[in-house]
């Protein structure tokens, strides 16, 4: 969001279908994260409906990375947030070249004072 300056709420699986749900329309552009541990249930809700209604849907799933071979079921869900962050952060460099508006162009952030 503060990087691309894309209006891009931030909404976790389980708080989708409590009403933002309501929002997904066909070529409505989404970035799921899913995690490969207790709350996966969730996440595969939300990807199942979002395909359902045809929205634009992009996928960083840790399971896709290997951490189940390597990380116990009972400690997964701490290590997915590593998986994911090292993932979103090689995804929002090539967004920032594609898009042409480097990471660190801010509009206020690091600009004013006592915000």
């Amino acid at each position: 969001m503060e990087m691309q300056w894309i209006a891009s709420p931030v909404i976790h699986s389980g708080e989708y279908f409590h009403g933002p749900f309501e929002m997904t329309n066909n070529g409505t552009p989404y970035l799921l994260f899913m995690n490969d541990g207790k709350t996966r249930h969730l996440d595969a809700r939300v990807l199942e409906f979002l395909q359902r209604f045809d929205a634009r849907v992009t996928v960083i799933d840790a399971k896709d990375y290997g951490l189940d071979s390597v990380c116990a079921p009972t400690v997964i869900d701490y290590f997915n947030p590593l998986i994911i962050t090292g993932v979103m952060r090689v995804y929002a460099e090539e967004l920032a070249k594609v898009r042409n508006h480097p990471l660190t162009k801010r509009q206020y952030m690091w600009k004013l004072e006592n915000y």
